[in-house]
């Protein structure tokens, strides 16, 4: 598994994966929407979720949604110390206002203070010179740093 400097493992970039990581990295948040019965995916796949289509085409969604339910990691995962000036990890179920779910990382809130609800904007972080990851952050924060 290829590693960034930091000693964090990089994605698995695929051809089936390749648009949602550049796309990250041009700063869009996408997913598959299918051409039968128009339910987005997330995680990417060669079928649709609900009805099986191999119909599918990527288009741009909001990134903003709030958050459906979340876990807090205390230690290192999976034996990457890069991990390790992170802690907690804050990691969440996001329902997206276009209708998907999808599960990324929130970061600039404390753990004690995320609840279910909670407003949530999509920002990206560059892992490579080809990908970024979407991460979140409150609503309220990203409009600070705007």
């Amino acid at each position: 598994m290829a590693q960034l400097p930091t000693g964090k493992p990089l994605p698995e970039i695929t051809d089936l994966t390749r648009p949602f990581w550049t796309a990250a990295r041009n700063r869009k948040l996408v997913m598959q929407k299918c051409s039968r019965c128009g339910t987005l995916n997330f995680f990417p796949k060669p079928w649709c979720i609900e009805c099986g289509s191999r119909g599918l085409a990527w288009v741009e969604v909001r990134p903003h949604g709030t958050v459906y339910s979340s876990t807090v990691a205390y230690k290192v995962m999976m034996n990457f110390p890069g991990w390790k000036d992170d802690l907690p990890v804050v990691m969440c179920i996001i329902d997206l206002d276009d209708g998907a779910r999808m599960y990324g990382q929130l970061t600039g809130c404390a753990p004690e203070k995320v609840c279910i609800g909670m407003r949530v904007e999509a920002y990206f972080e560059d892992i490579s010179e080809n990908a970024a990851i979407p991460k979140f952050r409150p609503e309220m924060i990203a409009r600070q740093t705007a």
